[in-house]
Formats: structure tokens, sequence, C-alpha cells
């Protein structure tokens, strides 16, 4: 999972107006890609904290060869002439190595393309005319046709997924990072950057609250402790020994390997009130001892002697419970080996604590004063006579027997019952103020018409998003982030000021899409991140596949919808979405007329390519990576293609 996404656009990014309407890439963009593929990634990756940087949203430029079709034709030139005439002039013949005396020299003949500039100046020779490609042809560079971009609210943006080292702490990345990113900030300031979807501050947020919740614990712990104990010695050995045995505990997690994480503070925590507990009983029985006339130091002993085998019978009865979670295999041990390991090592320290530490800092309180200091407030507050109403409760209990056990088996089918008829669930449900949403338009959209789409979903409740981040179309993410989309498809990702602020976008994102595309299919689901990644339950408990009784079976749409239509009648408790149709334009080619014309089909296929600025002859090899030549036309529809590609 990426530690981030760091993401770069420009401030003042040309508006479409000011753009080429040719091509409607503006050159900024292309030359921000490039920055950012070869500057900016490559100074995140010589952190020693990160692993590699995934990278999306790059436009690299290429060359494009228009020919004039009026001249080519005059000339009697055909598409292949004209290809093969740019390859010839593309060459590397080799080396030779001449010896001229005690000298030695390597002769290498080449005749390389290197820019846009060479490809014009190609010559042909027509009869007795000397002529240059960019007398009958066209030579433009200019952005690759995209087949998918990225948005960083609103903007055209590089996306860039930072993936730490595995054995790096994820705090040291947050440091590293945040110190470049304000470096890149100041050295290159026309240029946002923007972080997103930052998995570090969930870790912080979650061991934060955790630290915070095991503080907040053991003060409200000593707090109900001078409440019943009624003394003021007595919790003050108690707020001893606790703070004792978490730092010893913590010890035995530096020996042990065990790192302070929201498994092992989570165990902690559930130690904490039980490690007080052994301190409690130790330091009553000393008292008991006292109040029928011991002396201090034969109390202190014999107190902590008698509860000895009590207090360990104890804490073994609650580690048998944790024990078999360590010789748990998968995510499942994984998780709560730490756990159980927090638990135990707790018990037995504030064991060891209670029976040695304890009875000494006790015979050093009272040596002197040997009174208990009462707190005449806590006196009035809690005036209970516990032993009082124990020798009631068990007086109760003993005399109607039958009573009690059959109230107990009642509670034990109760709970039986309970358990059956209780929701079940892997983890309970978590708030969260972000959210993607997967679009499919279900339509023969390009890639502008789905970022004009994706663009105008933002100004729904704009003034509640704190950020948004569009994946329109195909990603170039080597890794592929759930980006494994075609160019009529949308992942967006979008992070709300609050929850209730994220319930309404959804509403209004819901409503936006019913109301102006029908066809549309789109699913929210929650955004990654290291707890719902390894625990969530994004499938359904259960599936149903249609599909055709024998291979090759060609499907009906409109049977198919017909089906669908009708299981939804039948089950409408339950979304059944309509199929995601992708419609495909076929040519056919006629081998007859193929024949009859003298047409060769690698002549008509070369032809079909060049009409869709497809034809790819060669690469140029640069410093800034490869730029693809290719022959082709102005951009046009589909239908001005087809009818006006002519050939010979």
């Amino acid at each position: 999972i990426p530690v981030f996404y760091l993401n770069l656009s420009l401030k003042n990014e040309e508006t479409q107006a000011q753009k080429n309407s040719l091509f409607p890439v503006s050159q900024q963009i292309v030359d921000l890609s490039r920055f950012a593929n070869q500057v900016i990634k490559k100074r995140i990756e010589q952190l020693p904290e990160v692993a590699m940087v995934d990278i999306s949203g790059l436009i690299s430029s290429e060359i494009l060869i228009i020919p004039d079709k009026q001249k080519m034709e005059s000339m009697g030139m055909s598409l292949n002439k004209l290809e093969n005439l740019i390859k010839s002039n593309n060459i590397k013949l080799g080396n030779l190595v001449i010896r001229d005396g005690q000298y030695q020299y390597n002769i290498r003949f080449a005749n390389h393309l290197r820019s846009k500039k060479d490809i014009e100046n190609i010559y042909l020779k027509k009869d007795s005319t000397l002529l240059q490609i960019k007398q009958i042809a066209q030579v433009v560079e200019h952005p690759q046709k995209r087949k998918g971009t990225v948005l960083s609210d609103g903007k055209t943006a590089i996306s860039m997924a930072v993936i730490k080292q595995s054995d790096a702490k994820i705090q040291d990345v947050e440091k590293a990072l945040s110190t470049l990113s304000e470096q890149l900030k100041n050295d290159y300031p026309d240029i946002e950057f923007t972080v997103t979807r930052d998995q570090t501050k969930l870790l912080n947020y979650s061991i934060n609250n955790l630290t915070q919740s095991l503080l907040l614990g053991g003060f409200l712990a000593f707090i109900i402790m001078f409440v019943f104990l009624k003394d003021i010695k007595s919790p003050l050995l108690i707020g001893i020994s606790m703070p004792v045995s978490v730092i010893i505990t913590l010890l035995f997690f530096y020996l042990g390997g065990i790192s302070i994480n929201i498994i092992s503070l989570s165990g902690l925590i559930l130690g904490i009130g039980m490690m007080i507990d052994n301190s409690i009983i130790v330091i009553d029985n000393i008292n008991q001892h006292r109040d029928r006339g011991a002396v201090l130091d034969l109390s202190c002993i014999n107190g902590t002697n008698e509860v000895f085998r009590p207090l360990l019978s104890s804490i073994l009865t609650t580690i048998a419970v944790y024990v078999p979670l360590v010789f748990v295999g998968g995510i499942s041990g994984a998780l709560f080996y730490e756990q159980a390991l927090a638990i135990s090592i707790g018990l037995f320290v504030s064991l060891a604590v209670s029976i040695t530490l304890i009875p000494v800092y006790y015979h050093l309180f009272y040596k002197k004063n040997s009174t208990k200091k009462s707190i005449p407030f806590l006196e009035k507050l809690n005036k209970l006579d516990y032993a009082a109403l124990y020798e009631k409760g068990f007086r109760i209990v003993m005399r109607h027997q039958a009573i009690s056990f059959t109230v107990i088996v009642l509670m034990l089918f109760a709970s039986a019952l309970l358990f059956t008829v209780l929701k079940k669930q892997q983890l309970p449900e978590f708030k969260t103020d972000e959210m993607l949403l997967y679009i499919d338009w279900n339509e023969r959209i390009n890639i502008i018409e789905n970022q004009k789409r994706t663009l105008a979903l933002y100004q729904q409740e704009k003034n509640k998003l704190v950020q948004s981040t569009g994946f329109v179309g195909e990603q170039q993410f080597l890794l592929n982030f759930d980006n494994q989309n075609s160019t009529s498809e949308s992942l967006i990702y979008f992070k709300a000021q609050s929850p209730e602020d994220l319930k309404i976008l959804i509403s209004k994102y819901k409503d936006f899409l019913q109301n102006n595309y029908p066809k549309a299919h789109y699913r929210f689901r929650d955004a990654d991140n290291i707890f719902n990644v390894i625990f969530g339950e994004n499938k359904a408990p259960l599936i149903a596949r249609l599909r055709p009784a024998q291979a090759g079976i060609q499907i009906d749409k409109a049977g198919l919808s017909d089906l669908l239509f009708s299981l939804r009648k039948q089950l409408p408790q339950y979304p059944i979405p309509l199929p995601e149709m992708e419609e495909q334009m076929v040519l056919r080619t006629n081998p007859a007329q193929l024949k009859l014309y003298d047409v060769e089909y690698a002549e008509l296929y070369n032809k079909v390519k060049t009409a869709f600025n497809e034809h790819h002859i060669f690469s140029i090899a640069g410093n800034a990576g490869f730029l693809p030549v290719i022959i082709g036309n102005k951009p046009q529809n589909i239908e001005q293609i087809i009818a006006q590609t002519m050939i010979q």
C-alpha cells in the first residue's frame, strides 16, 4: 500500500481556450510530465526509506507526419514509399577499424534521425527535382493521444504513489518526505504539490489515540482506588506499582523485539486493569493482617505469601485464554500474537511487582506512622459496608440454590440465543471522511468526454470537498492500484470535511449520475488503507454468475437485459445492475475486391492505421526517453475517416 500519493499540478495551467485547437493537451503538461518523471521521481527514490515511486498521468510527445494527399498523388507516391524513404534515412551501418601506422581509427557510419528537424530535411528525388519531406508533408511534434489522465482538484496532474521500504519506519518515511516536500515547494514555486491518501496520519492517529487511552485509563483507575480504598497511602502505593509495571513490560518488549504498535498497545491497555488488581489484593491482605493485630513486618510477609498462589493461578487462567492465539497462523496469528504476548508479559510483571515491590514500599510508608490516613470527604461519600453486602448476598444465594442455578442456566441459554441473533462481521464499522467512487459510463466516449463528465461531478457540493483525485481512463501505474480501467471508466477519490459531509456528497453524486447519466454503472467503496485492505469485506457474501451454457455462443444483449429485469422483480431486496456493455466497430475486408483491384492487404492495413494515427514507423531515442514517429492525419471523427480514406 503506498504511504501516500503525491499529486503534481501547475498553479497557472493554460485554459482550454489558450490551448492549440488541433491537439487539446497543453505543452506545459508534457513538460511537467517529463520533469516529474526525470527529476521529482528520482529525488524521492533517492531517500533511503523509499522503495519506489509508481507514477501515472504522464503525457509524452510524438512526431506526427501528415502527408499532403494532393502533392503525393501528383508525384505518384504512396504511403509505403514515404515510409520506406523515412526508414532508409534512419540507418546505422556499423563500425570500421582502420590502421594507419601506429594509430588506429574507429570509423562509424550512421545517419540517425534525432529530431523533428532531421525528418523535415530528408531529401527525395522526383524526376529531376530534389525535394524535402517538409515540402510534401507536415511534420508536427505534439503530445501523444491520451488514453487516461489524472485530475487533482479538477486540474490536470501527475500522481505519484510513494511505496516505502519494508524495513523502514513509517515515522521516518513521513519525516523524510515532509522535509523533501518543503524543499520541492521552495525550489519549484510554479508547481503545486498535494499530498493525498496519507497512511501515516491514520497510523499516527491510531497510535496516539491508544496512548491517550492508556494514560487516561491509568488515571481513572487511580481515582477509583481513592474512592473505594478511602485511604491516601494505599492508592499512592498502587500509583507507584502501575508505572513500574508498564516500564518493565516495555523493557521486555524491547528484549523480545516487539514494537510499539496498535496491536501491542491494545494488549497493554487490556492488561492495565489486571495489573492493578494484583497490587490491590496484596495491599488489602496486608491490611487485614494488621487489623487482626499483627506487627507490620509479619503483616507484609504473611499477607503477601498468602495471596501469591491465588494470584498466580488467576494470572495463569487469564493467560490460558490468550496463549492459544500465539499458535494461530495467517493474518489472525500475526495480529493476535503480539496482543497475547503483551497481556501475558504485563500480567507476569505485575505479579512480580506486587509480591516484591509493594510489600517493601508498604513497610516504608507505614513504618513511622502505622495509622491509616483516611479522607473525610470519601468517608462521607462512600459509606457502604462491602463485607456486609457480600455476606448478605452469599446467604441469599445459598438459601435459594435451585433458583440461583435455574437463573444461571437461563442466562447461558440467553447468551447462546443472543450469539446466534446478533449481527456478525469481521470488524466494527469505521466512521470515515474519504471514499472511492468507481464509474463506468457505459457509453462509447473518449477520454476528453470522460474528463468533462468527471469535472462536472466535482461541482456538486464542491464546498464540502477537502481534496479530490480523479483517475480518468487507463492509468500507468506499474502495480495497478485498482486502476485497470478503460477509456470510458473513472476512479475518483474524494475527501470530505467530516463524515456527515461525506454522506451529503455521496447522496449528491448519486443524484447527479442517476439524473444525468442513467446508463452509467457506479459503486462507492472505502478508500484503501492498511485496515480495510487487510480486514475489509469488499466481496459480497454470495455471487451469482450468468454465462452461456455452451462455449462460443453469442450472448443476446436484449435477452440478457430481459433476464436481469426478471431477476430484479423476483429479488427486489437485492441490487442487480444491468450489464456493462462495450460496443466495438469491426472493419471487414472483401478478399474478392482486394484481388480484383490488386490491393495488398498490408497496404490496406497501413492505410487504415495511418487514418487513425496508429501507423508507428520507429522511435527516436533521446535523453527524455523514446519519441515515437507516426504517419497519420489531422484529428477527424470516425465517419469522416471511413468516408474520405482512399486507396489506389
